[in-house]
């Protein structure tokens, strides 16, 4: 990060915390009911459309998969449940390396949650996790990550070229490019599934191996 930006965008899960493995495994558990194959597919589509709303995935898991449409009470009652497997676990998920080092690195800088997660969710689990304080905004589905990026960039007159979005799925780095803002990878490995579709983005396994200004404090955080 050679020059100050004008504003910050995260994803949340796998980006600041290592929590993709909790959606997984509720997804997986929601339709395990519907056989090993059926399972099988919802995990596939879930790890290669991260950061998809669970709306969206819900529809399309009941429309392709089921072969069925899926009815709004059939959607809140996988919301809820969907919501009872995960909060606890991504509250309680560990950082992703360096993250909260950087944040605090980056305080007095305009910083902004972008997720997939439904909003009163993810505001419920940043506060938990002590990082409401940190972002002047944390948002959230239905809007689409695209529809809150444009926004913050209108209201607040920042130059796009001069903001950074951190992610790790397709939804970040589409809404990144359809606004023009230069995109970050936080990735766990070479074998990404973003990656796969997208090889020429710069890319980083955590925020310790991102190149930002150390403190010493830092330093000692990252060899302990």
């Amino acid at each position: 990060m050679p020059v100050t930006p004008e504003a910050l965008f995260f994803d949340f899960d796998g980006v600041l915390a290592d929590s993709v493995a909790v959606k997984t495994r509720a997804f997986a558990r929601l339709f395990e009911d519907h056989g090993p194959e059926v399972a099988a597919k919802v995990v596939r589509h879930h790890l290669e459309h991260g950061g998809m709303s669970r709306f969206d995935k819900f529809r399309h898991y009941y429309r392709e998969f089921l072969g069925r449409p899926l009815s709004e009470a059939e959607m809140a009652d996988l919301c809820a449940r969907f919501a009872e497997l995960v909060v606890e676990e991504v509250v309680a998920a560990p950082e992703i390396a360096g993250a909260g080092a950087f944040l605090e690195h980056c305080r007095g800088l305009p910083c902004y949650v972008i997720s997939g997660t439904p909003q009163d969710e993810i505001r419920q689990i940043c506060q938990r996790r002590g990082l409401s304080g940190r972002f002047r905004e944390i948002l959230g589905a239905p809007a689409s990550k695209t529809e809150h990026l444009r926004r913050i960039l209108a209201e607040c007159g920042f130059h796009p070229a001069a903001c950074l979005f951190f992610g790790d799925a397709g939804s970040d780095l589409a809404a990144a490019r359809d606004c023009g803002v230069p995109f970050v990878g936080i990735l766990p490995g070479p074998g990404a599934p973003l990656l796969a579709v997208a090889p020429f983005i710069a890319w980083y396994p955590d925020f310790f191996a991102y190149p930002w200004p150390r403190t010493s404090q830092s330093a000692s955080e990252e060899n302990p």
